[in-house]
């Protein structure tokens, strides 16, 4: 059993939009909703850089980030916290791509 639990993974997969929090290399924060945020295993969450200039370029410098996802409908959320890996090219890429 991973990090994961049932739960967590249902409102991540239900809801989908979840907002990330990052920070800007003068240390000034940074949130963005991401729409595409999505259950890859059962340690660790995903989201495409569709248009996400400003958290890619700041996870670019420094990968601690958090994603708040919330079940609006029963009022619960979760909180994820961790550090970024990219996935920019190779066989991992062109399977999910």
């Amino acid at each position: 059993m991973g990090i994961l639990t049932d739960d967590m993974k249902r409102v991540v997969r239900q809801q989908r939009m979840g907002f990330i929090a990052t920070v800007h290399p003068d240390g000034s924060p940074n949130l963005s909703p991401k729409g595409t945020i999505s259950v890859w295993d059962d340690d660790h969450l995903v989201f495409a850089d569709i248009a996400s200039p400003t958290t890619i370029s700041n996870l670019s410098v420094n990968p601690a980030f958090e994603v708040n996802v919330l079940d609006t409908f029963i009022r619960k959320g979760y909180r994820f916290k961790g550090t970024t890996s990219f996935i920019t090219s190779g066989e991992l890429f062109d399977l999910i791509k």
